[in-house]
């Protein structure tokens, strides 16, 4: 994990399992198993493959990621 100019960027080297919360943006290309919330922008690339829940203001995803779980998207449903 890395963070640089307030974003989060998640390598495709790692594989985590529990709860990322992060204040502007991320960036995921790895296998995530649990809860993403991001107050700002949620960028999911091709390798990622997230199991869980997502919450985030917006979210862009890359043809070839996988997600499997709950995606909420809004500011106002962050807390939930």
């Amino acid at each position: 994990m890395q963070n640089k100019n307030d974003q989060t960027f998640l390598s495709p080297s790692i594989s985590l399992d529990g709860e990322l919360w992060v204040k502007d943006k991320a960036v995921v290309n790895c296998h995530f198993h649990g809860k993403i919330r991001v107050d700002g922008k949620l960028e999911i690339l091709s390798g990622a493959v997230i199991e869980g829940e997502v919450y985030a203001q917006a979210i862009e995803i890359d043809a070839g990621a996988t997600i499997n779980g709950k995606i909420v998207i809004g500011k106002r449903n962050l807390n939930s």
